[in-house]
């Protein structure tokens, strides 16, 4: 009896977890962080789950439009805060995005991000 309860537990457990993400194929899954070519988080997305210190050799995902200088909006769907900098390297302006954050980038942002890291870090 305990073992059969037990494996209806883990089985329960183990449907509710959420799938892996999947970064960089343009969707912006649970546990990733979106920047998006257009603002109001729309157009084609550059989705991250880990941290990436230069976009210059990052595209848009299924075009050739550069992700570097081209972000106009942002989606957070990570549980850990994100920040974006204007330049590679994790150099230049520094912004932070709180986990849940949906927003357009700020006129010193706006088209003008190199690199981003996730942090535990509060904003």
């Amino acid at each position: 009896m305990l073992t059969t309860s037990v494996a209806v537990v883990l089985s329960i457990l183990i449907s509710t977890t959420p799938a892996s993400a999947t970064a960089k194929n343009g969707v912006v899954e649970l546990g990733e962080f979106g920047l998006y070519l257009n603002t109001g988080s729309t157009g084609t997305v550059f989705d991250l789950y880990l941290s990436d210190d230069n976009f210059n050799d990052d595209n848009f995902p299924g075009t050739s439009i550069p992700t570097a200088n081209n972000t106009e909006s942002y989606r957070n769907r990570d549980a850990y805060q994100w920040h974006v900098f204007t330049g590679s390297n994790y150099t230049g302006s520094h912004g932070c995005l709180p986990s849940g954050y949906v927003g357009d980038a700020s006129e010193t942002y706006k088209d003008n991000i190199e690199s981003a890291y996730y942090s535990t870090s509060s904003c």
